[in-house]
């Protein structure tokens, strides 16, 4: 049977294009986790200097594997590659896993509040929208 595609309507495109946008903000953020400078480190309020003192290193890692794998599943997404589903599943594990560890594993809503939480909660559900989406996208044959 030939795998054919179906061209994708305009929506597709807008889509597609919001979501490596919206992962392109995910690796920026990741970066400047990762090179935090020493000005930028003493102008954090003592919270925020908590927060980064006292964080695992794996969950460094987990946040790479997130951003990157959600890029890549958006590049992909604009490739119209059935692939993009299987980066934004590993992407969207590893959303759980970062906010299962804040929420069951840390004191960051001791240090910073309940409402810390709510961020972390909306790009979750930005990442499974978009998860739901390919999967669509690939039901419809857009995606080949």
């Amino acid at each position: 049977m030939i795998n054919s595609t179906v061209n994708p309507p305009k929506i597709f495109w807008a889509v597609a294009v919001f979501a490596l946008f919206y992962s392109i903000t995910g690796i920026l953020s990741f970066l400047s986790e990762c090179f935090v400078t020493d000005e930028i480190y003493n102008v954090l309020t003592d919270d925020e200097r908590y927060i980064y003192e006292n964080r695992p290193f794996w969950l460094l890692i987990v946040f790479g594997v997130d951003v990157f794998a959600g890029t890549t599943a958006s590049l992909f997404l604009l490739l119209r590659k059935v692939m993009a589903f299987k980066l934004g599943l590993i992407s969207i594990i590893a959303t759980t896993i970062q906010i299962l560890y804040f929420y069951f594993y840390s004191n960051i809503s001791d240090v910073i509040g309940p409402t810390s939480m709510q961020m972390p909660l909306i790009i979750f559900a930005i990442s499974f929208m978009l998860l739901l989406f390919i999967k669509y996208s690939i039901m419809k044959r857009w995606l080949a």
